[in-house]
């Protein structure tokens, strides 16, 4: 039996929608959502007789996100205490960027709600399609925008890199106001340290609705501060690799199609 699920509703919610969390949203006895696609309340509200959007009633201008994210796992666990089941649908994937969740799971673990998980399509799987990208091939390195700066990460020029949620970089507050050209000024100069000025990087936002093309900006490394305004909160930069790793085990290499090897690796 379960009390709540923490469920993914994809980057374009109605088409990704998958029928796992579509029976957990049918059977609930009220959703709570984090989503501001147009589409979304409607068809949310198709399903279950009591939908709550918790963006508006969580989320103030310059108030720190943490504050929102905390009103969010309140008002969750109080809906699954009260009149389980329900559900806490979330825009993508529900624990890939996104720190509610991970508060719900901990209160629920002390107050024995019972809780299940349930994937969506996320922003990796639409970035991916979006750029005809394989993250397998050169493997892949991501961070968080404002995280990649307070650690001063170090980043591998030979292996794409994905940095997440470039457009809140610098703060922990919430603001729906475009950005200043200096945001970006000392995220620039980090990635300098391994990047040619004028390498080319993408920034992207995956599309939420099936009738619009993703937004995609390419440019200089250097230029980016030239992007300010359109690089939104929802932005996620790309970084393809700047040189190639050579192969250093030629004695590997050498047995990979040998198939002699094979048998000595096999039963």
């Amino acid at each position: 039996m379960t009390d709540l699920w923490i469920a993914g509703l994809g980057i374009q919610t109605v088409n990704q929608v998958t029928p796992e969390v579509e029976q957990a949203l049918r059977a609930s006895r009220e959703i709570l959502y984090l989503d501001t696609g147009v589409a979304t309340k409607r068809y949310l509200e198709g399903l279950c007789p009591r939908v709550t959007s918790l963006f508006e009633q969580s989320y103030g201008e310059n108030r720190p996100r943490l504050n929102a994210y905390e009103h969010m796992a309140i008002r969750v666990l109080e809906a699954a205490l009260d009149h389980p089941p329900v559900t806490f649908a979330i825009h993508g994937h529900p624990l890939i960027a996104v720190h509610p969740p991970f508060l719900v799971l901990e209160l629920a673990n002390a107050l024995g709600v019972r809780v299940k998980v349930l994937p969506g399509t996320s922003a990796i799987d639409t970035l991916v399609a979006d750029l005809r990208i394989d993250p397998v091939v050169h493997g892949v390195q991501m961070y968080e925008a404002t995280d990649l700066l307070l650690r001063r990460r170090p980043l591998h020029n030979d292996v794409p890199a994905i940095i997440w949620q470039i457009g809140s970089l610098e703060t922990g507050l919430h603001s729906q106001r475009v950005s200043r050209p200096e945001r970006f000024a000392r995220f620039v100069a980090h990635l300098r340290q391994y990047y040619p000025p004028r390498h080319q990087v993408v920034a992207i936002y995956s599309s939420p609705h099936p009738l619009l093309p993703p937004a995609i900006l390419r440019f200089a490394l250097e230029d980016m501060g030239r992007y300010a305004e359109e690089i939104h909160a929802g932005f996620t930069l790309y970084v393809p690799p700047a040189v190639g790793r050579p192969v250093q085990d030629w004695d590997l290499a050498a047995k990979l199609y040998s198939v002699d090897h094979l048998r000595n690796l096999t039963r």
